[in-house]
């Protein structure tokens, strides 16, 4: 694997000094800022950046980040931390490792697997598109638009149904994409708009303009999970976080601990892939009485049937909605995570209440499964790195299918 050493030593330096001794919201570097910070100086300098990485306002114009680095990328920035070398931190997202000891399993996979392998494992999808862009499944092969945006569009005024058919408005992946270097209310730092989707942040208001309430989507059964979310410039010391341990949560309304179907995990994927969380289009009764619903939406998925009606598995549903005598799920077996209820924190269970998400089949960041026969897409698209495309899946073929369904 090609190493990233152009990164100043001034930034490791810096990274170095701020590793906590106590598990904070969003860790170190990464938010929990107070009035005398000094982490702000471990990864920029106010007027004497030379790192050409950029950053874009809610208008779309670019901005320098001053970046401490010469890096070019912001995942070449994140490697000077985050990659194999393990300079300060213990997540090697780049090879999928976790090297320290108390928040994981020592050299355990990370939950999102690796950007490039697993160990000496090179993957086989990844979710990084190393400078370049793609379309987000589900999202319409080639991404979904906006109203006004270039391409052949259909504004239905539903994110679910509206959708670009053509190759514009494709989205460039890197660490930034989906995480918030500077901290955020959800789980692992995600951030609170992807794709100019809203999906958690933090709502102010007059009473307390520097303490605004958390309003994320995506929590944890973590030990010491705070269930209203992380809160600025306050420590957590009994959040434990575990590096290799899926605990999941379902999705939560944060200010008042109501579920949310179309938040969770599932419903922060959406963000891009905008249409996996979507309406019953159908409903219909089996011989045994049991009311299914079909899920489908209208879009693009590369495939050459163009613009038409997709099927799809649910998303942020009980693993009791498929539970028949007929067919029952392998709920006690099951290999694969799944969301749990918050009641559950620190001692997950899995349990015929708990949710099918979309970390319950896939890895976030990259997998190293094979697929073979009637798995293997011989098309090749991106986001895939070899000839038999694993769709960011957690088992070979379609293993994950198997581990509930038990055929």
């Amino acid at each position: 694997m090609t190493k990233r050493f152009s990164i100043l030593l001034a930034l490791v330096a810096f990274a170095a000094i701020l590793v906590p001794s106590a598990a904070f919201a969003n860790f170190a570097i990464h938010g929990n800022y107070v009035n005398d910070t000094d982490a702000c100086a471990g990864c920029h300098r106010a007027h004497t950046s030379v790192s050409s990485i950029t950053w874009a306002d809610a208008g779309g114009n670019d901005h320098s980040a001053l970046l401490v680095s010469s890096a070019t990328t912001m995942q070449e920035f994140c490697y000077a931390c985050h990659d194999s070398a393990g300079q300060s931190a213990d997540t090697n997202v780049s090879d999928g490792l976790y090297y320290g000891t108390d928040y994981g399993t020592n050299m355990g996979v990370l939950n999102g697997g690796g950007f490039e392998s697993f160990g000496d494992t090179p993957t086989t999808s990844t979710h990084v598109s190393n400078g370049g862009s793609w379309g987000a499944y589900g999202g319409g092969y080639f991404g979904q638009g906006a109203a006004g945006a270039t391409g052949n569009f259909t504004d239905t005024g539903d994110p679910k149904t509206s959708n670009l058919t053509g190759e514009s408005n494709k989205i460039a992946m890197d660490c930034a994409t989906c995480h918030d270097p500077h901290g955020s209310a959800n789980y692992r730092i995600l951030k609170s708009l992807v794709n100019g989707n809203y999906v958690g942040g933090y709502v102010a208001s007059a009473t307390a303009p520097t303490n605004p309430t958390p309003d994320g989507f995506v929590s944890s059964v973590e030990t010491g999970w705070p269930a209203e979310g992380f809160r600025l410039h306050t420590a957590y010391p009994a959040y434990e976080p575990n590096y290799t341990t899926p605990m999941y949560a379902k999705g939560y309304d944060m200010a008042t601990g109501a579920e949310n179907a179309d938040k969770g995990m599932g419903g922060w994927c959406a963000g891009c892939h905008s249409t996996y969380v979507g309406d019953s289009t159908e409903l219909f009764t089996n011989s045994l009485g049991i009311v299914y619903q079909s899920l489908a939406s209208t879009y693009n998925a590369g495939d050459g049937a163009g613009f038409t009606l997709r099927h799809k598995h649910p998303i942020n549903v009980e693993l009791a909605s498929y539970n028949s005598t007929a067919t029952p799920l392998n709920v006690t077996g099951l290999e694969v995570p799944v969301a749990n209820d918050l009641s559950e924190k620190g001692t997950p269970s899995t349990t015929d209440t708990d949710w099918v998400e979309c970390l319950t089949c896939h890895r976030a960041h990259g997998t190293i499964a094979q697929m073979e026969g009637f798995a293997v897409d011989t098309a090749g698209l991106p986001p895939f790195v070899s000839g038999t495309p694993s769709a960011l899946l957690r088992m070979d073929n379609r293993g994950v299918c198997e581990n509930c369904h038990n055929k």
